[in-house]
C-alpha cells in the first residue's frame, strides 16, 4: 500500500531561498515527490504535515489534506497497484488531476481537428456551432467534470427562447452528446451521473421533401436559360439515377471506363465498422449526364464550378429557383433526390432492404435474415431498373 505524506525536501531549495511544500509518494520502498503551488519561507514552518506560523495557514492545511483526499481516492481504484513502481504511480495520480481541469473548449477543439482531417466539412460546422453555443451558455470555457444534467436542460432551455427548432435544437445537443462521449471513450472524463441522463432529445420533424412522379419529371424537363440552373438540375436528376448518392462520394468517383458504380459511402467509411459496399451498374440515364460533364480523368466537372464547396453552394442557392420554374411550390433540397428515389422504390413495393442497399442505407446486420441471404449487383439493378422506368 502507498502511503502519502506532506514534506519539504531541504536540498530542493528554491533559488530564492523559500522551500515549495511536496506530497511524499511512498510505494514499493521508493520515495517519489509530487510538488505543490505552496512555498514557504522557512523549513520550519511546516511542522509533522502541517503548516504553522503562517498567515494563510488554515487554507493550505486544507488545500492540503483535499489534495491527499483526492490521491487516496485514486489509489483505490487501481486494481494492479503491487504491479507499478512508485514512478508509474505518480504519472498516474498526476494524469488523473491534470483530467480535472481539462476543459470543454480543448476536448471540442481536439474532436474538430480529427473531423477537419476527415474533410467532413459540413459536420465539423454545425459541430463548431453547437459548441460555441454552449461555450456561450456556460459564459465561456469551463471543465468537462463541472458539467451536470442541470446544465444540460438549462442549456436546451436556452436554445428553446432563441426560437431555434425542435430539429436544430436535437442536432446541437447530439453533437454535444458525441464529443462528451468522445472525452468518455478517451479517458478524459469519468461521468459518474452523465450530463445527458434525465435529458430526452426534442422528436425530428419528418421533413416532407420527396417528390412525385409528375413533380421529377417537370424538373427533368423543364428548360432554363441560365447555365447554374441546368448543372444544379442535372447533379439533381444525377443524384436519383444514382439512388441518392452523397454529393462528396459523387464528385470523388472515377467514372472513367466504367459501366458500373461501386463504393462506400463517406459518411460512414470511417464511423462503422463492416460498412457495406454498394455496387450496381449504370442506367442509360445516369450515363447521358455522367458523359455531359465527365473530364478526361474521369472525375465529373460542372464548368467554373470545382470545389465540393462551390457545387454545393451552387446547389444550395439554385435548387428551390429550379423547382418554382419546373412548377413545384413545395420546398425542394438536394437530399430530395433521395428521399425521393426511397420513396418512389417503396411506392412499387420493393423490399425495404433492398432499398438500403441502393442508397448506402445502414442495414442492420442483426437481423435474421442476414444470416441466410445478401444482396448483391444484381438485385440492385433490377430495383434501378423498376424505379427509374415510371420516369418513362
Amino acid at each position: 500500500m502507498a502511503n502519502f505524506s506532506i514534506v519539504i525536501v531541504p536540498t530542493k531549495k528554491l533559488a530564492n531561498g523559500r522551500h515549495r511544500i511536496r506530497i511524499a509518494v511512498a510505494h514499493r520502498s521508493k520515495t517519489r515527490y509530487i510538488p505543490t503551488q505552496f512555498t514557504l519561507d522557512s523549513a520550519s514552518q511546516l511542522k509533522n504535515g502541517r503548516v504553522v506560523r503562517h498567515e494563510n495557514a488554515v487554507n493550505i492545511n486544507s488545500c492540503l489534506r483535499r489534495m491527499i483526499d483526492e490521491y487516496e481516492e485514486i489509489l483505490a481504484s487501481i486494481s494492479y497497484l503491487s504491479t507499478i513502481s512508485c514512478t508509474e504511480l505518480i504519472h498516474i495520480i498526476t494524469y488523473e488531476q491534470k483530467k480535472k481541469g481539462i476543459t470543454f473548449q480543448t476536448i471540442a477543439k481536439e474532436y474538430l481537428s480529427f473531423m477537419a482531417g476527415e474533410e467532413r466539412q459540413k459536420s465539423y460546422s454545425l459541430y463548431k456551432i453547437a459548441s460555441e453555443r454552449l461555450i456561450k451558455y456556460m459564459k465561456g470555457d469551463f471543465p468537462l467534470v463541472q458539467l451536470t444534467p442541470l446544465h444540460i436542460q438549462e442549456f436546451a432551455e436556452y436554445l428553446y427562447k432563441e426560437d431555434l427548432s425542435d430539429t436544430t435544437i436535437r442536432i446541437y445537443l447530439t453533437l454535444i452528446k458525441v464529443i462528451l462521449n468522445y472525452a468518455s471513450k478517451m479517458n478524459y472524463v469519468t461521468y459518474h451521473i452523465h450530463p445527458f441522463i434525465l435529458f430526452k432529445m426534442p422528436i425530428s420533424t419528418v421533413r416532407d421533401l420527396d417528390l412525385s412522379i409528375d413533380e421529377l419529371k417537370s424538373i427533368r424537363d423543364a428548360k432554363f436559360l441560365k447555365s447554374s440552373l441546368n448543372i444544379t438540375r442535372d447533379i439533381f436528376m444525377l443524384t436519383y439515377y444514382l439512388g441518392g448518392i452523397n454529393l462528396k462520394d459523387l464528385l470523388e468517383y472515377n467514372f472513367k471506363d466504367k459501366d458500373y458504380i461501386r463504393y462506400i459511402r463517406h459518411k460512414t467509411r470511417n464511423r462503422k465498422k463492416g460498412a457495406n459496399e454498394i455496387v450496381f451498374s449504370l442506367q442509360p440515364e445516369a450515363k447521358e449526364i455522367i458523359n455531359r460533364y465527365l473530364s478526361k480523368e474521369g472525375k465529373l466537372r460542372f464548368g467554373k464550378y470545382l470545389s465540393y464547396k462551390q457545387i454545393y453552394s451552387l446547389i444550395f442557392r439554385n435548387i428551390n429557383k429550379v423547382a418554382e420554374i419546373s412548377g413545384i411550390s413545395k420546398k425542394v433540397t438536394y437530399y430530395s433526390a433521395r428521399k425521393t428515389f426511397a420513396q418512389h422504390g417503396y411506392n412499387l413495393g420493393i423490399q425495404i432492404e433492398k432499398i438500403e442497399y441502393c442508397i448506402g442505407h445502414s442495414m442492420k446486420s442483426n437481423r435474421p435474415i442476414f444470416n441466410y441471404i445478401k444482396i448483391m449487383q444484381e438485385h440492385a439493378d433490377k430495383v434501378f431498373r423498376e424505379i427509374l422506368n415510371q420516369l418513362l
